[in-house]
């Protein structure tokens, strides 16, 4: 029995390795960011191709539109997958209960329900409020500056 398993196995995956995986050029013509799908239209047989999944599984990417992107198709399945694009707007990465985003004009980092921008201006606030008695009190002009270049890196 151990070995029928065995030659089962080896035969699934040598199936696997012989599917085709078929990939074309082609534009972005409109992009669907709240379900992570596209429309593409083929360089060369200038053909559309609808609800194109712009990320599998940990990683999602929104190519701009008018861009070139690599679009890919596994065997005879109806779903076909943005592999790459010449411009992006936005990726984000999962994993677990953490998620990053990178877009154009900054980071979003957050894990659960928090976000680490939030988190970082809320101790500069509360460390903006400590009162020195005796000897020198902190800086409040220069913790509102780094306040600031931080909230140009963090956007969220």
């Amino acid at each position: 029995m151990e070995g029928l398993n065995e030659f089962n196995r080896l035969l699934g995956q040598r199936i696997r390795e012989l599917i085709p995986i078929q990939t074309f050029w082609a534009t972005v013509k409109e992009v669907d960011w709240d379900n992570k799908t596209m429309t593409a239209t083929g360089l060369i047989d200038e053909l559309d191709n609808y609800d194109v999944l712009l990320g599998l599984g940990s990683e999602a990417r929104k190519p701009k539109v008018g861009t070139k992107c690599l679009i890919a198709v596994i065997g005879n399945s109806p779903n076909a997958f943005l592999v790459e694009a010449d411009e992006l707007e936005e990726i984000i990465f999962k994993s677990g209960e953490s998620e990053l985003t990178v877009k154009k004009d900054g980071f979003i980092i957050k894990h659960q329900d928090q976000s680490l921008k939030k988190v970082f201006n809320d101790m500069i606030d509360e460390i903006n409020k400590i009162i020195v008695i005796n000897g020198t009190s902190i800086n409040v002009a220069a913790m509102v500056a780094i306040k600031e270049r931080l909230n140009t890196i963090l956007i969220e």
